[in-house]
């Protein structure tokens, strides 16, 4: 699973869009609300316990789920009401004892109403006539306990057949910062009400919610084979797991599609597609490759899907095992209640997805796709065991992206997505410190952060560092054909690599894997008698976090000559002597870029200056750009050194050193003012154009500088040049700005909203609704804020009708947080309080009540 939430901003790909996209001075609409999501204790403060916020909080401990019997195959007939947005189904599930006798099974089923249970023959042999007696049951509403007539042995098989209607709405919503919802099962539109958006039904099972939809044992140590047939109206298309092996027309206006995979996999990944697509087909090897897409993206399908078969070969050749799958689908949805579902054999997508070639001028979202892919072999065809050793699924998804942007696009691109990686897990180790194998969550959900993704990837690059690429790639290679359809846990992967390389990593995996925390190190050099004294302290709080073995490698430059050192730190405080006949020009600890650590190491300009020009790693340039510019003002090297770096050969780090340039009154302001135009006007990378316009905002360029720049291909440059205009009181710029009222990227969107709030444009209400009505999710939030800013000045029958709206989307919009978002919007209005009040009566879910109260307090 790929998620886009709070604990990463909204993803990587937006934190890298909207840096080049900044918003200026001009925007003073009401910032985004906040929701229950966002309220954590700030960085540094302590818990009533004395601790640090960030300290691990334990519950009681998660094994995995005991396997009572093994689930051998599942068989599941479904067909749909969508007026009561229910599922009506039969699922015959063939079973037989894991080793113990049992007289008894109990099966994962929530929210359902039971009709039928059944003992009834199992696949491939004759059933038995007459059927026995249906056995005894007791259901809660969430476990189905079904009396068997008899003991049954290990090796003996029995299938029962469960006749039911699953009623997801009816269930309490919960959910977790990661997935929104654990429904399982949505309706998108079904009573065709939203004349923007189609009508859809899709699941998501991760954790364990696909139990709302089908009775089964909902662990992901469980693996089964499955069948499905899928009653859909005719004008659908169905899709689900494996291959499509046959359709019949029901001659009432519906069709039955069956759907088999007779790999096995975890209950988890069962999925079902249904709505109106266009497919777009390709293959890899003797496998389809398809992408489903609504049909107005059917022209783009190909730029924004079409490197996945290039992706399947590079991971099936580097894995030295072939994409296990019948085949490989990918679908956007809407109303995706996390980014995307590595769904076995077909993933879905969030809409956010769907763009046209403009959009991906600037982007692709080859790391969201490649994500999902190789889930394929990491958490499909290998499962984690227990959710506590959910890592094993995501930290190799995560670390997945950086293989593929290694490969597609070099090392300094992969590098600059291991930087976000760290800025995303550092930001989340500010209130949160955990185990990366947590049998002590306080809730399976709670596994699903910045620990089992972002950091999971970092500990993976590190050991690939450590080990070499030879035995990293072996030992992945062994672990898949090891564990090939079955599960693991932590130890297994660590026993696996030490049969590769024969040696202990215990020590890796014991402070990486099952130890709370990071490094934080203060480094510092000195030169006297001709040795240079490397000193490195480990400054972590050792009560909650180890005294961390660090091997990494030190570069010295000394008269234009680099040398190498391997060290390894293992002490709180450690100092390394190495030959230096004169002062080295400079020392870069962790030359090769790998620690996941905070890492404090002074130098001076001239340093920082010569690492900028003779580093070959993209991130200790990027160091070295930041560092210049806090020096800029005190230092005429600086300033002369990040001119330079406006010409380098990474575009991160012209882009970097344009806006380091933001607000420049000093030397040579003209000269580079010059450089900025010609970046803006001229650079082969949309993002570094869009950051350029962006500082040039701040160098009081004239207003026509701004209109040449709307004309660029790139929606960041087009938004950054919108800003621009109006920042730089460009004439009457409302009509202007109207030219690109028809787009619906949401950079463009976003800039007319906060103009048309700020200036009180007059008769732009329609045009709200138009583009509100057209987004969902996170999207909404910037929208619903500005929104209710432009309603407060307007004549009051377009206050009230402006109201209205967002009382209806507090009222009944399917996303928990938009409802939150819309009620806040609301918050902006006087002498509305008994429609507040009739709002909250109405509202079931605890996620937004406790909003509510917090509102309240």
């Amino acid at each position: 699973m790929k998620t886009f939430n709070k604990w990463t901003g909204f993803g990587r790909f937006w934190q890298k869009f909207w840096l080049a996209a900044a918003l200026w001075a001009w925007v003073a609409g009401p910032a985004p609300a906040q929701t229950t999501d966002s309220l954590a204790l700030p960085p540094g403060t302590e818990s009533p316990n004395g601790q640090p916020a960030w300290v691990a909080k334990k519950g009681a401990y998660n094994p995995e789920r005991t396997r009572k019997f093994e689930l051998t195959h599942t068989r599941l007939e479904v067909g749909f009401d969508w007026a009561k947005q229910q599922l009506n189904g039969k699922a015959t599930l063939s079973m037989k004892p894991y080793f113990y006798a049992q007289t008894e099974v109990e099966l994962d089923a929530k929210g359902f109403v039971i009709h039928e249970v059944a003992l009834v023959g199992t696949p491939g042999k004759p059933e038995q006539k007459p059927r026995p007696a249906p056995p005894a049951y007791e259901y809660d509403g969430r476990k189905l306990r079904i009396k068997l007539p008899r003991p049954y042995t290990r090796g003996e098989e029995l299938a029962l057949q469960i006749t039911y209607t699953a009623k997801p709405n009816d269930l309490k919503a919960k959910g977790s910062e990661a997935i929104e919802s654990d429904k399982g099962l949505y309706f998108i539109n079904p009573y065709e009400k939203e004349p923007f958006k189609p009508r859809q039904i899709w699941t998501q099972g991760e954790t364990e919610a696909n139990s709302c939809w089908f009775p089964t044992f909902d662990a992901p140590n469980i693996k089964t084979t499955q069948e499905m047939f899928i009653t859909v109206d005719k004008e659908f298309i169905s899709l689900s797991n494996g291959k499509l092996v046959g359709s019949k027309d029901n001659g009432n206006g519906t069709r039955t599609d069956h759907w088999r995979q007779d790999q096995p996999h975890a209950p988890y990944l069962f999925m079902m597609a249904v709505g109106k697509y266009a497919v777009v087909r390709d293959r890899w090897r003797d496998r389809e490759v398809n992408y489903y897409v609504e049909k107005e993206y059917e022209p783009y399908a190909r730029a924004i899907f079409g490197r996945t078969p290039e992706m399947m070969e590079f991971f099936s050749k580097l894995l030295d095992y072939p994409f296990p799958w019948d085949k490989y689908s990918q679908v956007v949805v809407r109303d995706f209640v996390s980014g995307a579902m590595e769904n076995t054999s077909a993933s879905i997508f969030m809409e956010q997805l769907q763009v046209d070639n403009r959009y991906l001028l600037d982007d692709n979202w080859d790391n969201i796709i490649a994500h999902e892919l190789i889930h394929h072999w990491f958490g499909d065809l290998v499962t984690c065991e227990s959710w506590a050793n959910l890592p094993l699924n995501e930290s190799f998804a995560n670390y997945g992206e950086y293989l593929w942007q290694e490969h597609k696009y070099g090392r300094a691109e992969a590098d600059y997505l291991w930087r976000e990686e760290l800025d995303n897990y550092l930001g989340e180790a500010e209130t949160k410190r955990e185990p990366m194998i947590r049998y002590r969550y306080l809730d399976k959900e709670d596994m699903f952060d910045s620990h089992s993704y972002a950091k999971g990837c970092l500990i993976m690059h590190m050991l690939r560092s450590y080990v070499g690429d030879e035995a990293f790639f072996a030992s992945l290679q062994l672990y898949l054909k090891k564990f090939a359809y079955k599960k693991a846990e932590i130890h297994d992967l660590r026993l696996t690599f030490e049969e590769v390389i024969g040696e202990d990593l215990n020590w890796f995996f014991d402070q990486w894997f099952l130890a709370a925390g990071h490094p934080e190190l203060q480094v510092t050099d000195s030169t006297a008698n001709g040795q240079l004294y490397l000193r490195v302290r480990q400054r972590q709080d050792t009560l909650y976090t180890p005294v961390y073995r660090l091997p990494l490698w030190v570069e010295m430059w000394a008269n234009g000559q680099k040398t190498r050192h391997r060290i390894e730190i293992a002490q709180r405080d450690q100092t390394f002597t190495f030959a230096a006949p004169q002062t080295p020009d400079l020392v870069l600890f962790d030359a090769e870029t790998q620690l996941l650590a905070v890492v404090e190491h002074l130098k001076t300009p001239e340093e920082w200056a010569y690492q900028l020009q003779h580093s070959d790693k993209l991130l200790a340039k990027l160091e070295a750009v930041n560092e210049l510019r806090r020096q800029m003002g005190q230092s005429e090297l600086a300033r002369r050194t990040l001119e330079a770096a406006l010409a380098a050969d990474h575009w991160q780090v012209r882009q970097l050193a344009a806006e380091a340039f933001a607000d420049y009154q000093g030397e040579n302001a003209t000269a580079v003012t010059d450089k900025l135009k010609n970046l803006a006007l001229n650079d082969e990378r949309s993002l570094v154009r869009a950051t350029a316009v962006g500082t040039l905002v701040s160098l009081k360029m004239p207003p026509s500088f701004f209109l040449k720049t709307m004309n660029d291909s790139s929606y960041t440059v087009l938004t950054n040049s919108i800003y621009g205009y109006v920042n730089a009181g460009g004439e009457d710029p409302a009509p202007i700005l109207a030219r690109y009222e028809n787009l619906d990227n949401l950079l463009v969107v976003r800039a007319l909203c906060e103009f048309y709030a700020q200036a009180q444009v007059p008769d732009k209400t329609d045009w709200f609704v138009r583009k509100m009505d057209r987004k969902s999710g996170y999207e909404l939030t910037y929208l619903f804020n500005n929104f209710g800013a432009y309603l407060i000045n307007q004549p009051a029958a377009v206050q009230r009708r402006g109201i209205d709206y967002l009382a209806n989307q507090a009222r009944l919009n399917p996303n928990h947080n938009t409802r939150v978002n819309a009620y806040a919007a609301l918050q902006l209005f006087d002498g509305i309080d008994e429609l507040k009040k009739d709002i909250r009566s109405q509202e079931k879910d605890e996620r937004v009540l406790q909003y509510y109260r917090l509102m309240r307090d």
